[in-house]
């Protein structure tokens, strides 16, 4: 079956997963768990979105991401290449560092974005890892717990669960702690629903419909690159000069990235396929 477009606009909420290839522990140390940190909090620098959640385990990752003036797959692409190449390096390994493409699933309303953050968090009690969402290190939960605003945007979900800041972080930590149906979403989801009332609160997280979203096109992928207008000119009439190759690279990076073929690329640059190929081979041009 082929793959299914990836549905993307700006101003969104998403949950965002990764999985090391072949379920590999690509995060096993500190380390490797706190690089994933950094580039959250690098990139934020570059890039317009906010980190609503994240938990890091051995093995995947999870992410709760709002986007505003950037995509989350232009987002997403810098941050698991970095992160990709820091891995590669540090195991001394080479190849893919994923299992595929990042997960991405959009969230449209309040009510599961609050059980989304507590799923999130539970991650290392699901596994095993530890008893309480408190004993492990390596999530949010710590700037929720402890009212501290910092890359990571608590304000948002808080002011869902209440406009009193401290009946909201009292309800989070009710919410993580509460024993629910760990080893089945729906079950948990309906229950947490029910316990937590969740029918009350807004269910529009979005400003956005999810009927009007667009897919990410050529256009949408080179219009998010910051290339002056007279280079963006001659890279679209074909030219080959040498400054444009840094931009023609991460276009071409990114829409590979997209699951677009070089001859669909080719026409976009007004070159052919087999021109192409030849530029993604001289310049190494890998997609994880």
């Amino acid at each position: 079956m082929p793959r299914l477009p990836r549905i993307l606009i700006n101003g969104c909420i998403y949950h965002v997963y990764q999985r090391g290839n072949n379920k590999e522990f690509i995060f096993k140390n500190d380390k490797h768990k706190a690089f994933l940190i950094k580039q959250l909090k690098e990139y934020n620098k570059r890039f317009d979105y906010k980190v609503l959640g994240y938990v890091i385990m051995d093995n995947h990752y999870h992410l709760i991401i709002r986007t505003n003036n950037d995509y989350i797959d232009k987002i997403m692409f810098n941050i698991n290449s970095v992160v990709a190449k820091f891995i590669n390096r540090e195991l001394q390994r080479t190849g893919h560092v994923y299992e595929s493409r990042y997960g991405c699933e959009v969230v449209d309303n309040d009510p599961y974005l609050i059980w989304l953050l507590r799923y999130v968090h539970r991650n290392p009690v699901r596994a095993g890892i530890c008893e309480k969402v408190t004993d492990y290190r390596w999530s949010s939960n710590i700037f929720y717990q402890r009212n501290i605003n910092s890359f990571v945007d608590i304000n948002f979900i808080l002011n869902i669960l209440s406009s009193n800041r401290f009946e909201a972080i009292k309800k989070y930590l009710n919410l993580m702690d509460i024993s629910g149906c760990d080893n089945d979403k729906i079950k948990d989801f309906d229950f947490i629903k029910s316990a937590f009332r969740l029918d009350d609160v807004n269910k529009n997280t979005n400003s956005n419909k999810v009927d009007d979203f667009q897919r990410l096109t050529l256009n949408d992928i080179f219009n998010s690159i910051n290339i002056p207008e007279d280079i963006r000119e001659l890279i679209l009439k074909g030219s080959r000069g040498k400054s444009l190759i840094p931009y023609k690279i991460e276009f071409i990076k990114l829409a590979l990235y997209n699951k677009y073929s070089l001859y669909e690329i080719g026409n976009f640059l007004n070159t052919s396929a087999d021109a192409l190929r030849k530029f993604r081979n001289y310049h190494k041009i890998n997609v994880e």
